[in-house]
């Protein structure tokens, strides 16, 4: 099951408080998914791990590989958060780790739960951004 599908099952509405959206419950859903990969002493987890330039918000490894996953909430203009999140995992977490490719997940409040959303991937010279766009919209 990929992640926007778990989303979906689960409902969005965990994501809200007071109809706000919170950035740590889409950390929180993604590494209770992710944990699928370190179970049984395959990888490892870790959260808000620092890194020279910043702190991580999730570092997975995984058979000896290290991925960078920076989270983030769009609740207004997505270009600009995706834009914000590549330039923060490109210019903080690969240029400071022994890392050449990083991720970023966007929980979107303007995209419905559900919605299909392909990667984009994004080539900064030697380093490579994949984001993820999650939608975490609710019907009106």
């Amino acid at each position: 099951m990929d992640f926007d599908q778990y989303i979906a099952q689960i409902g969005v509405s965990a994501f809200y408080k007071e109809k706000k959206p919170y950035e740590k419950t889409g950390q929180f859903f993604l590494t209770a998914w992710l944990y699928q990969f370190v179970r049984g002493g395959e990888g490892e987890l870790r959260y808000e791990v620092v890194s020279g330039l910043g702190r991580m918000d999730i570092l997975l490894t995984y058979k000896e590989t290290r991925y960078i996953i920076e989270t983030k909430i769009n609740r207004q203009n997505l270009g600009r958060t995706r834009d914000d999140g590549i330039s923060q995992v490109s210019g903080k977490y690969l240029a400071s780790e022994p890392v050449d490719e990083g991720y970023l997940v966007i929980c979107d409040i303007k995209t419905q739960a559900g919605e299909e959303c392909e990667p984009m991937y994004h080539q900064l010279g030697n380093k490579k951004v994949t984001s993820f766009t999650i939608g975490i919209g609710r019907p009106d």
